[in-house]
């Protein structure tokens, strides 16, 4: 591995760490981890590894759909990230599950260790993606199955000046090293990977912030928050204005309205 991949790795890890306080408190992770592990169709009694496991928004429903007979390993290349799920873990008295970190790219687990792999919106993060699905597929029992999330390119237009007030502002910070955006590029990328029975659905979520400091909590919360942090304190504070006044437009009764698309991969390992 070269020095810049290097770099990119621990840059990637340190953002998620700093990230890790908050992590759990982005409501829409719960909602969609939830609902990956319903179209993963996960059975009672399986052996399950989440990779990218963060705070736990796929591990703790598919624990809860293992049950007792089951596990559920996950991990997390940010070692903060997976302490925090640990404790928690540990706070629930959850005796199927656990959180370790580890870098997808080299899976310390034996071949054929698990039924499935899910993962949720982490594959884009991968600076070498084919070295993470061969592993994926190394660690599946054959006829196991992946299943993962991945962002839409489609965003909510009510947003598009986010994005326009960042580039105006800071130079950004790209941590993801490939875009997973349309069906088309997550079916090559298992394709290339010499998986089968390739399914990829489309499905839009309407995530609602019920206050300017819940949607600038979760700014702070994912990898976007390497972007903010370039910013000077007065700068950011600016900044942060300047987004609360343009998000006064698009105030609704209940909240801020935020349409993601939402793309669900399911395969099986040979």
């Amino acid at each position: 591995m070269s020095n810049e991949e290097q770099g990119r790795k621990k840059k990637i890890a340190e953002v998620f760490a700093r990230a890790a306080p908050s992590y759990a408190r982005i409501q829409y992770f719960w909602a969609l981890g939830q609902r990956l592990v319903e179209k993963a169709e996960i059975p009672n009694g399986a052996h399950v590894l989440d990779v990218a496991c963060g705070r736990g928004a796929v591990l703790f429903p598919a624990a809860d759909v293992v049950g007792p007979t089951g596990q559920v390993i996950g991990i997390d290349i940010s070692e903060p990230m997976a302490e925090e799920t640990s404790a928690e873990i540990k706070r629930r008295g959850l005796t199927n599950a656990r959180a370790r970190q580890m870098d997808a790219e080299a899976l310390d687990f034996p071949y054929a260790s698990f039924d499935f792999v899910t993962c949720g919106f982490s594959l884009a993060f991968f600076p070498h993606l084919q070295t993470a699905l061969a592993e994926f597929r190394r660690v599946l029992k054959p006829g196991g199955r992946v299943a993962a999330t991945t962002w839409g390119d489609d965003e909510d237009p009510r947003w598009a000046w986010y994005g326009d007030l960042c580039a105006a502002t800071v130079p950004s910070v790209k941590l993801m090293t490939q875009s997973l955006g349309t069906p088309e590029e997550i079916e090559a990328a298992f394709r290339a990977a010499r998986f089968a029975n390739i399914n990829v659905s489309t499905e839009l979520f309407d995530m609602v912030y019920e206050s300017e400091d819940e949607w600038w909590n979760m700014r702070w919360s994912i990898s976007g928050r390497a972007t903010l942090e370039q910013m000077p304190p007065d700068v950011l504070a600016r900044f942060r204005d300047e987004s609360f006044t343009r998000m006064q437009s698009i105030k609704e009764p209940d909240g801020f309205h935020d349409l993601l698309q939402v793309h669900y991969l399911t395969a099986t390992s040979p």
